[in-house]
């Protein structure tokens, strides 16, 4: 049975296969050249839940880095806490949008496990990686990571600025007052709205 009809079919189960082979099935559909197969695969795997984590950590290991980026984004949407150490690894991969794909999952799972290391993340060289981490850091909303969030607030690219800000907004720490009043100063637009938000979080108005 080929990758695409494996894909077509999203886990409805096929006379003569196992749910096991079209797992593994969707699991090499990760590493296909088509965006839109490699879609598919992943909201297959998702419906698959459970059953498809450990070939999916089997997955972050994979030569092909289409196929551990996949892999990230499934186990992200599955959110079983199986997934979090293997996930944490990647945050070291050599390729950053894996990295990036780690970061994004591990705030969907939302496990405290994350968090140390979602923090060094925010000093990755790329800054979409830092944008991811400072998200998740928001999304699983620990206070360890206030300070690392209001020190990101200086990050020299923007977007990472405006996730930090929007982090601290979702943790609602009091520290992150004054230096989300600063950064309402900011030069870039939508940093001076993340940090308006996220004070109307932590601070609401009478």
């Amino acid at each position: 049975m080929t990758i695409g009809i494996i894909v077509a079919f999203c886990c409805v189960p096929l006379i003569g296969y196992s749910q096991s082979d079209e797992i593994d099935g969707l699991i090499q559909a990760l590493e296909d050249k088509n965006v839109n197969i490699r879609r598919r695969a992943i909201r297959a795997l998702e419906k698959a839940g459970p059953s498809a984590v450990e070939p999916l950590v089997a997955a972050l290991r994979s030569e092909k880095s289409r196929a551990r980026a996949g892999a990230a984004e499934a186990l992200g949407r599955i959110k079983d806490g199986r997934a979090v150490e293997p996930l944490i690894a990647v945050l070291q991969d050599k390729i950053s949008n894996v990295r990036a794909g780690a970061a994004e999952a591990l705030g969907k799972i939302k496990d405290g496990r994350a968090v140390e290391p979602l923090i060094a993340a925010l000093d990755d060289k790329n800054p979409d990686v830092r944008s991811w981490a400072a998200k998740a850091l928001g999304e699983i909303k620990d206070g360890r990571a206030v300070e690392p969030l209001i020190a990101a607030l200086q990050d020299k690219n923007p977007d990472v600025r405006s996730w930090a800000a929007e982090a601290l907004g979702e943790i609602k720490d009091a520290r992150a007052v004054e230096p989300l009043i600063a950064a309402l100063e900011d030069k870039n637009a939508e940093v001076r709205n993340s940090a308006a938000k996220a004070l109307a979080k932590i601070k609401p108005a009478p």
